[in-house]
């Protein structure tokens, strides 16, 4: 008897642990179903959010537009992924973004100035081609500066994104009429991108304490030895590559004919020395033209003075005296005046382009 209940008595136990099988297979169909409704939600209301606390908080904490500048910066953690890039990279792998965008730019240019028969609006997107166009040379020599990482890095890569910035502003203050509603879209969201991006590398710079610490009448930590032995030294003292003198006892009598001397892509300091007098032309720097530094023999001895400008015909970009089309910020030329003293407004003492 006992034998012939044996399979009355286990199958109960068998049917329990059906039961238990199948209560755990729908809980866990259930809750992948529950993620798949809800995870959308989530990712949509939450993924900034979380990335804001990191990634995001971190870079744009120096911006003035944060909302701007989170939103720009979250677009390229998705692009790329937050673990895959750290800061430096993301900011490089934005950078890349940017040129992108400028080059989209330049063709927009290039087609409106085909379209339109304003003289005055074609010479302002000729200038806007050619700020885009260095534009795009410096974001590459900044992703490229930025990959080496070397203590010079910061200083050359801010200098290079705010000019980047300039370069613009400067292209949308000079368009006007259907120039400027063509490109006022665009420009300010290069515009915006270039603020980012000075956020970006403000964050991240090892630097950045360096270049906020007020200078105390010295010399920034970017100025390598040699520079700072040049700008403390008299221009009567430093011995120029060529002389610029209107009597001929030069080798040039004129300014822009000794720049135009000056190597392209030059690695050392080129020296113009520009005699006493009075020189009316307007000089053109070459964004070729590197490492050129003028040098005079004082406020009221050597004068650079040209007539182009707005009303008769010029705009604002091409009617600057002293042109410098070297895409980098204003600090990058440094001015002394006769006496060793450096001064804040005297291009025609020395000026020194990198």
């Amino acid at each position: 008897m006992e034998a012939g209940h044996q399979p009355l008595l286990g199958a109960p136990k068998r049917t329990s642990s059906s039961c238990k099988i199948l209560y755990i297979f729908l809980s866990l169909a259930a809750i992948v179903s529950l993620t798949v409704i809800v995870a959308p939600h989530l990712i949509n209301t939450t993924g900034p959010s979380n990335l804001s606390d990191s990634v995001q908080a971190r870079l744009c904490h120096p911006a003035h537009d944060r909302e701007s500048c989170l939103s720009m910066v979250y677009e390229a953690v998705a692009a790329k992924g937050a673990k895959q890039l750290n800061d430096v990279d993301l900011l490089r792998s934005f950078l890349e973004k940017s040129a992108l965008l400028v080059k989209e730019a330049l063709k927009v240019a290039h087609s409106v100035n085909s379209r339109i028969n304003d003289r005055t609006e074609q010479a302002a997107l000729v200038d806007c081609v050619e700020l885009m166009d260095l534009s795009i040379d410096r974001l590459t020599d900044t992703v490229a500066v930025l990959g080496t990482r070397t203590s010079r890095s910061p200083a050359d890569a801010h200098s290079w994104l705010s000019s980047i910035l300039t370069n613009h502003v400067t292209c949308l203050d000079g368009l006007n009429g259907s120039a400027r509603a063509a490109m006022e879209d665009k420009l300010q969201g290069l515009i915006a991108r270039a603020k980012t991006s000075l956020a970006m590398l403000t964050a991240i710079s090892s630097s950045k304490e360096d270049a906020l610490r007020p200078l105390d009448g010295k010399f920034p930590s970017w100025v390598t030895k040699n520079d700072r032995k040049l700008l403390q030294s008299l221009p009567r003292n430093i011995k120029a590559n060529v002389v610029v003198a209107k009597d001929g006892s030069g080798n040039y009598q004129t300014v822009q004919e000794a720049v135009n001397s000056a190597p392209d892509k030059g690695k050392s300091r080129y020296v113009i020395y520009v005699k006493k007098g009075t020189y009316k032309e307007n000089v053109e720097v070459g964004k070729k033209k590197m490492n050129v530094m003028l040098v005079g023999d004082g406020m009221d001895s050597t004068i650079i003075t040209g007539s182009l400008n707005v009303v008769d015909g010029s705009t604002t970009f091409k009617s600057a005296t002293v042109g410098k089309h070297l895409n980098t910020s204003q600090h990058n030329w440094s001015l002394i005046d006769p006496n060793g003293e450096r001064a804040q407004a005297q291009p025609w003492v020395l000026a020194v382009k990198t």
